[in-house]
């Protein structure tokens, strides 16, 4: 990865198989172009994203929408600077092929802790690690700001998500941001 203008580069890797990604000759060919570039100057691509996710959320478990309304969530996408900007925080969004395929922020706690937020995969690119590449960078940063652990909510229906997570070694924490919902599960990870 390089960091160069604002757009984290990763070309021409390998991800993981999926069963429609073969040529004709039967060989696998899992190869892309994956780019990952700071959100801040793309309101509109990272609005309809959260979007997305958020409509996911809420078709899962309607009670969400209260949650998202005591954050005041209509206001995020018009503020990504100030809840995501650097040098404390970070926006990605993520490309396969020059494609929009997700997105992934962080935020500050305090001086030792931060928050990841937003972490989506749209659903056609589920099953070939984006996830993974998003979540590295994203430690990889948080490392480099000087925090010392990361924490995230989750909801129990998101359990491919609350697995990557705990391969990345977040464990369950008590609750550490007031959250009416009851059934939402918190992770720490020891930076």
């Amino acid at each position: 990865m390089t960091v160069s203008d604002g757009l984290l580069m990763i070309w021409d890797k390998e991800l993981g198989s999926r069963e429609d990604d073969s040529d004709e000759e039967g060989k696998g060919t899992n190869r892309v172009n994956i780019e990952i570039v700071y959100g801040y100057d793309r309101p509109e691509e990272v609005r309809v994203l959260f979007e997305e996710y958020t409509n996911m959320l809420v078709a899962n478990d309607p009670s969400f929408q209260e949650y998202l309304d005591l954050q005041n969530y209509e206001e995020e996408t018009g503020h990504l600077k100030e809840k995501y900007g650097m040098p404390e925080g970070r926006l990605y969004l993520l490309y396969c092929d020059g494609v929009i395929a997700g997105c992934i922020g962080l935020r500050k706690i305090d001086d030792g802790s931060c928050e990841m937020k937003r972490l989506y995969i749209r659903p056609e690119f589920r099953g070939r690690k984006l996830s993974e590449f998003l979540l590295e960078t994203l430690i990889q940063d948080a490392r480099e700001i000087g925090y010392k652990n990361m924490l995230l909510d989750t909801l129990p229906f998101l359990q491919s998500a609350i697995h990557l997570y705990q391969k990345y070694g977040f464990y369950e924490i008590e609750s550490y941001n007031n959250s009416p919902m009851d059934t939402s599960i918190y992770m720490k990870l020891d930076l």
